[in-house]
């Protein structure tokens, strides 16, 4: 077991990005959300990205501390993306139906490098 981190950025001004590494599960919920709803909400943040390119496992509470991101930025009006969801974290997103809410365009339409449960999904 990988315990998460979550380590945060200024790319920009006005934008934060959330760099999450480890396994994102039930453990490691609590972080997360406070990670995610303190960038939305600090004062000036026009932009919050969450780089999942370390994470090795993602269950779907880490799914819905994604979506609950993505809903808080519209209530306030800053820009969400989740970003470097690849092999079985993009699987997860795929199977919960929420790979085009969450990643930028060009992520989520493009083909996938992987097809880790065998299924073509």
């Amino acid at each position: 077991m990988t315990p998460m981190t979550v380590t945060e950025y200024r790319d920009e001004p006005a934008a934060i990005r959330l760099r999450v590494a480890g396994e994102v599960d039930i453990a490691g919920h609590d972080l997360l959300l406070h990670a995610v709803l303190a960038a939305v909400r600090a004062e000036g943040v026009g932009r919050v990205r969450v780089d999942l390119s370390a994470v090795t496992f993602l269950d779907s509470t880490g799914v819905g501390v994604l979506i609950a991101g993505r809903n808080a930025a519209h209530e306030h009006n800053v820009g969400y993306e989740v970003i470097g969801a690849t092999g079985m974290v993009r699987d997860v997103l795929d199977l919960a139906g929420v790979t085009h809410a969450l990643l930028p365009e060009e992520e989520a339409t493009a083909e996938k490098d992987s097809d880790t449960f065998g299924f073509g999904v």
